[in-house]
């Protein structure tokens, strides 16, 4: 069982969360409703939760400075919000898990259960303070590394060392350039929204390429791309034209 906070500045989202929670999630129990960050930051002094679900858009003091606040305690951290921008992808890059109003009970169940494998894979104080950190960077656009979550555990990598990734289903394959490779229970689709703001572009359906490590366009079947590696891949043909204008 894991105790959790949920601080939301909208009562009724505070109330619909709570509810999602005892439905889709026994293992999660609910030890304090909080409309608004400073009655937030009371019951995390006074609960000491194992995760809080916090909006990230309130007033007088957003989620980012309320975490900045009670750094000092160790706690998970999963975002809810409303709006689709740029911090959002900020906080996907962290691999802090986020939802996404309205909130759908699957994406709920995934993120409660993030929760309960990270519980001892990784210390959270220092987690959050790489969430902050990274948060900073990705303000002055110097994001070089993301967290990947695995079955082993977390893995911190550098956008540089990944190669490429590749469709595996509902999985994906981060190839890197050391020859090893991370399987991550995300879509391509996950792995776009986060890259493709950097230096990194989708090929294929089942294709994102780092850009810097291509190493030629051939026109053979098509299009195919042969990166550092060695490695062959397939380039669509409604994204041929797109890719040889990054260049």
């Amino acid at each position: 069982m894991i105790n959790a906070i949920i601080i939301d500045d909208e009562l009724d989202c505070v109330k619909s969360l709570e509810q999602d929670l005892i439905k889709y999630c026994p293992n999660v129990k609910v030890v304090a409703l909080c409309e608004g960050a400073k009655s937030g930051i009371k019951a995390i002094n006074k609960f000491k939760p194992n995760v809080i679900f916090l909006d990230v858009e309130m007033p007088i003091i957003d989620g980012f400075e309320l975490l900045e606040m009670v750094s000092g305690f160790d706690f998970e951290v999963i975002f809810t919000t409303a709006y689709d921008h740029f911090a959002l992808r900020a906080l996907k890059i962290s691999a802090i898990d986020y939802l996404l109003k309205p909130i759908e009970p699957e994406n709920l169940i995934n993120a409660v259960n993030k929760v309960l494998a990270k519980k001892e894979q990784l210390g959270n104080r220092d987690q959050i303070q790489f969430l902050l950190q990274h948060l900073k960077d990705n303000d002055n656009n110097k994001v070089n590394r993301i967290i990947l979550s695995t079955m082993d555990g977390l893995n911190f990598v550098s956008l540089d060392d990944i190669n490429y990734c590749s469709s595996d289903g509902a999985y994906s394959n981060i190839h890197l350039t050391n020859g090893n490779k991370l399987m991550i229970s995300r879509s391509l689709r996950y792995l776009e929204q986060i890259l493709c703001d950097f230096h990194f572009f989708r090929v294929h359906k089942s294709f994102i390429v780092n850009l810097k490590l291509i190493k030629k366009f051939s026109r053979v079947d098509g299009g195919l791309l042969i990166m550092t590696d060695g490695a062959s891949l397939k380039v669509s043909r409604n994204k041929r034209d797109e890719l040889l204008s990054l260049f």
